[in-house]
């Protein structure tokens, strides 16, 4: 088991998911090619892009208990704003590659659907974690501000 992040940051599940993002783009430019290895590098994105989503939920449930949430009030939305952004991205990506590839069914394109339709399913777990998150730790913008003249 690993142990929580004792840091709130986007990097904590970053690593994985570029990982997985390499994979892919490698399994798209391996098709584009028309080399059967393809499919080969589909699997290993699909088991990067599930421990990046591990790894959100573990850095998500570790703000739930942290001690000092309205100290961090920023850092958390921050937290939340940079997620949402970026599964959000990766969503719509992922949705459509694979409407993209539904005329190529028979050139290895309904591997892309079989992957990218639930991957990109998968995607809107944190997404939606992230939004909840975004307005549960809303930054107040009336307070605590100095005017700067």
């Amino acid at each position: 088991m690993l142990k929580q992040p004792d840091r709130i940051s986007i990097f904590n599940y970053c690593f994985a998911l570029g990982v997985s993002e390499v994979f892919f783009l490698s399994s798209f430019y391996l098709s584009i090619l028309d080399v059967s290895l393809f499919a080969i590098a589909l699997p290993f994105s699909a088991l990067f892009l599930m421990f990046s989503l591990y790894l959100f939920l573990r850095t998500h449930k570790a703000i739930k208990t942290l001690p000092n949430q309205d100290e961090r009030r920023r850092e958390i939305h921050a937290f939340y704003h940079q997620s949402f952004g970026i599964f959000t991205i990766i969503f719509f990506t992922l949705l459509f590659v694979a409407l993209a590839f539904i005329p190529l069914l028979d050139n290895g394109g309904h591997l892309y659907l079989l992957y990218c339709l639930p991957m990109a399913l998968l995607c809107m777990i944190p997404a939606i974690v992230s939004y909840k998150g975004m307005k549960s730790f809303k930054l107040e913008n009336g307070k605590n501000l100095t005017k700067i003249y």
